[in-house]
């Protein structure tokens, strides 16, 4: 697998302000610069596109080089609208074969030499997306159901979580799950229908409402 500039193009590599121009320059603070600087120490060798695993099974998948490189731009705050919002940009990185396509290997952040941490990027896209309301695929779905179904048990009820990422009405896909169910059930892995809470499940939403009440 090769880097391809093609992908690179696709993110839009180039700051796009929105609004009106100011009078001076365009101002961005020293620690967002600061920040910024460990993505633009990128130099796109490519080792994080050839060790990533999504793109082995995916060649559509952007890939970590091109997701580093777009929040480069969705992370600088002369980028987007007057808050530094690049709405548009995250809301192209929402689509199928973008940001939450990844699969958290960590691949990329060991093969990267520059210390960039392709993967670190691309979680921070998506935090970037969930915080401007850019909620309506199965990923941005799957992150809120799980941190929902932990929160109300202490643990992962793994039999609602396709539902409640696909959705309880997208029969099609629902009816995708049913090999995989029929495998665990033949291997004696498939979780109980009774999905019980774990002791003092309490403590575990305390914390949780803490986390909540400190964004």
């Amino acid at each position: 697998m090769i880097l391809s500039g093609k992908k690179i193009r696709t993110v839009e590599p180039y700051l796009q302000p929105q609004g009106p121009e100011p009078e001076g320059e365009y101002i961005a603070s020293n620690e967002s610069m600061l920040h910024l600087s460990g993505v633009t120490a990128c130099i796109m060798c490519g080792a994080c596109v050839s060790d990533c695993t999504v793109l082995e099974v995916d060649p559509t998948f952007l890939g970590p080089a091109a997701l580093a490189k777009a929040y480069r731009f969705t992370a600088d705050p002369r980028d987007g609208n007057a808050e530094g919002v690049s709405q548009r940009r995250l809301e192209q990185l929402s689509m199928p074969s973008g940001m939450w396509d990844c699969t958290r290997c960590n691949e990329c952040v060991q093969a990267c030499p520059k210390g960039v941490a392709p993967m670190d990027r691309i979680m921070s896209l998506r935090e970037q997306a969930m915080d401007v309301g850019l909620g309506n695929n199965n990923g941005a779905r799957h992150a809120e159901a799980f941190t929902e179904l932990v929160a109300h048990s202490g643990r992962l009820d793994e039999l609602r979580l396709p539902v409640k990422t696909v959705g309880m009405f997208n029969i099609p896909a629902l009816l995708s799950f049913v090999p995989i169910g029929l495998r665990a059930m033949t291997h004696g892995k498939l979780p109980p229908l009774l999905h019980k809470s774990v002791t003092n499940v309490q403590n575990i939403r305390r914390l949780f409402n803490k986390v909540n009440q400190s964004r």
